[in-house]
């Protein structure tokens, strides 16, 4: 799918293409949070178009330019506009303005703005094929199949071999399950650009349709071989290979597609279905366990999406994250709780875990002492004891683990731990009553999960040991 197009750097006027399949890049469950996220391609030039670099525009536009590019990585795309609005009055003119303006109101959802930003760049440049390309994509997102239709029958008049606008009408036959002319466009769209590798990638994907099934698998290597990190060319390879039932090395493809992209679920459910083709069938229950949790935190997101300000809500997703081991987006959707509601403890405790688990012990020790001086708890006060502990200071590790009532093995390690920090400083008698503190809290452990255990109903019969044998 089309990047936005304020290039970094060169400020090249690309021409957007689509694959039908294709998935985002980055396996990202922070910001945005659709799980899908922004879906992305790489962009493509059509050789022979119009290209306009930084450069080429006078100084105070450039600026501007500049200013936008800076505002659309940072994530303002408001400041964006008003850079785009800003340089538009200066050379009102320019077509590549307009179009620039109006990928940024298609990445507000401004698709009203963004429609009206792209046909004013056609008026200005109507011979440019890649302004119909532009917006002929655009309406193909938006669902309009009949005008994006005529925009890249345009496009292809003016430049027969404009490859990405070839590649987007075959888009629109395959979504027409017309996969003969798909099959046929994407191979114009491979002669106008040997390297295109959502052509190739959407070729093999016709020609799998078509039952093809050799020529789509060289469609699809011939795709990796351009981008080898090309998650959707990986997992239509395992597609070509289940249907060839060569299940083990359709389980090679979709295990790689998932390492690319691990939070997809359509990755892993392929991944699962090979899986127990080849009877593994303890390796599919942990991918249905993560597809499981996979679909929890869709449900989750969606609610975070409705009730944005309620702090709850960003609170109970962060930590269903944590479970996944997903810190970074876990940190994100704390931060989003505090935002909306400053001094949050459970936030704060939450986040804190999340920067632990990255490594992060400062921020995690800064969150936990803010937890504590705005309310005193005993989950603050046990993990700002495995911070000391994992600084290596025992004496705060300690004082924390008792304030927190906490009496397990990390906190027998502590004692253990300062014993010998405080033999090694002469105090023997400091040693050993930390040695028989540890020994006290491990007997207690054991106390307390043999107690826990059910009695025997029967002689020789443990309901615990959960086959029911009798044990002579």
């Amino acid at each position: 799918m089309r990047r936005v197009l304020i290039a970094l750097g060169s400020m090249l006027l690309a021409t957007g293409c689509g694959s039908e399949n294709k998935a985002p890049e980055a396996g990202s469950v922070g910001i945005p949070l659709s799980m899908s996220g922004n879906q992305s391609g790489t962009a493509q030039v059509s050789e022979g178009s119009a290209q306009k670099t930084l450069s080429q525009y006078p100084d105070a536009v450039r600026q501007l330019l500049q200013k936008a590019n800076a505002a659309v990585v940072a994530g303002k795309n408001g400041v964006a506009v008003e850079a785009l609005s800003q340089a538009i009055s200066l050379s009102s003119e320019d077509a590549s303005l307009f179009r620039m303006r109006a990928d940024v109101y298609s990445l507000q959802g401004e698709n009203a703005n963004a429609r009206v930003d792209f046909s004013t760049a056609i008026r200005l440049a109507p011979n440019n094929a890649d302004y119909y390309n532009y917006r002929g994509y655009f309406l193909m997102a938006q669902g309009l199949t009949k005008e994006a239709s005529a925009d890249f029958e345009k496009a292809i008049q003016l430049n027969p071999s404009h490859a990405a606008a070839l590649n987007n009408r075959g888009l629109m036959a395959l979504t027409n399950q017309d996969f003969k002319s798909a099959e046929a466009d994407f191979s114009k769209a491979i002669d106008g650009d040997r390297k295109f590798a959502d052509a190739w990638n959407n070729r093999g994907f016709a020609r799998l349709k078509l039952e093809q099934y050799e020529p789509a698998l060289s469609d699809l290597q011939q795709a990796l071989r351009i981008q080898e990190t090309y998650v959707t060319a990986w997992n239509n390879c395992g597609l070509v290979y289940m249907q060839q039932e060569k299940y083990e090395n359709a389980l090679k493809a979709f295990t790689r597609a998932s390492e690319l992209d691990p939070m997809d679920m359509r990755w892993l459910g392929h991944r699962r279905a090979a899986l127990l083709k080849l009877n593994r069938f303890a390796e599919a229950q942990k991918d249905a366990a993560k597809l499981a949790w996979l679909e929890q935190l869709n449900q989750l997101s969606q609610q975070a999406s409705r009730n944005a300000r309620n702090p709850a809500a960003w609170i109970v997703r962060g930590k269903h994250l944590m479970i996944g081991s997903q810190y970074g987006a876990a940190v994100q959707d704390f931060t989003r709780a505090l935002i909306v509601n400053p001094g949050n403890t459970d936030a704060l405790t939450g986040r804190a875990s999340a920067w632990m688990a990255t490594g992060d012990l400062q921020k995690a020790m800064l969150d936990c002492d803010e937890s504590i001086v705005v309310r005193s708890t005993q989950e603050a006060h046990s993990l700002r004891g495995d911070l000391w502990m994992r600084m290596e200071n025992f004496d705060n590790a300690i004082s924390d683990f008792e304030t927190s009532g906490r009496f397990d093995e990390q906190v027998a390690v502590a004692y253990e731990k300062r014993a010998d920090d405080r033999r090694e400083a002469g105090q023997a008698d400091e040693a050993k009553t930390d040695l028989q503190r540890a020994q006290e809290i491990r007997n207690a452990m054991v106390d307390k999960e043999n107690s826990s255990k059910p009695p025997q109903s029967a002689e020789g019969f443990d309901p615990a040991s959960g086959d029911g044998a009798r044990r002579n």
